[in-house]
């Protein structure tokens, strides 16, 4: 498979798995990004078939999870995207994949199964890790999830109105009009792991 991908991944040696992962498919790693900013100039620079690439990166008031994953879709619509997470947010997990990416493998997973993946989306499939199945089938039940809070938090800092955070989550906006609500009522003083902030995703 004499294919060109861009990855990324902010921990060294997962970029290292993941090159190794790459390399036994025959393809070429042209790129190796390590936040969301590297991972776009290597897409605007690079000729690329695939983007294999981590959810949650290190930011400098940029954007990141569903929000980079919205620009490299928007501005790269052919370009095929698998996304690397531990995340087991049913909604978001969705989220991805309406967005168009075509594969969502769990960082814990061996790597063959990423090497598999990088085959299988290359002939134009679309692969789920099996550990993300049953999240995916019952997101609804992740609906407060304090990922899933964190990340529609950081969507308001940005300046995205309920609308368009709805459009990308593929929500209802009173969904994201009662996350709101719920932020003002908390207000600075929230502590610990009630505040969405605070909670951890990758």
């Amino acid at each position: 498979m004499s294919k060109r991908i861009v990855i990324a991944d902010d921990h060294l040696p997962v970029l290292a798995s993941v090159g190794a992962a790459v390399a036994a498919t025959g393809a070429t790693v042209v790129a190796r990004a390590r936040s969301p900013d590297e991972v776009f100039a290597a897409l605007r620079e690079l000729p690329c078939d695939l983007l294999v690439c981590d959810y949650a990166m290190p930011v400098d008031a940029q954007v990141d999870g569903i929000e980079m994953v919205h620009r490299v879709r928007t501005q790269w619509p052919d370009l095929p995207v698998i996304m690397l997470t531990t995340m087991s947010n049913g909604v978001l997990l969705r989220a991805l994949l309406a967005q168009g990416v075509r594969g969502l493998i769990d960082k814990a997973a061996p790597a063959l199964e990423l090497n598999a993946a990088i085959r299988a989306v290359d002939q134009g499939e679309i692969v789920v890790s099996p550990s993300f199945a049953d999240a995916i089938d019952e997101w609804a039940g992740h609906m407060d999830d304090l990922v899933l809070r964190r990340e529609i938090a950081q969507m308001f800092e940005r300046g995205r109105s309920a609308d368009e955070i709805a459009s990308m989550l593929t929500l209802p906006s009173s969904c994201i009009e009662r996350h709101a609500r719920a932020f003002d009522v908390a207000g600075a003083g929230a502590q610990g792991s009630s505040d969405p902030k605070r909670a951890s995703r990758s």
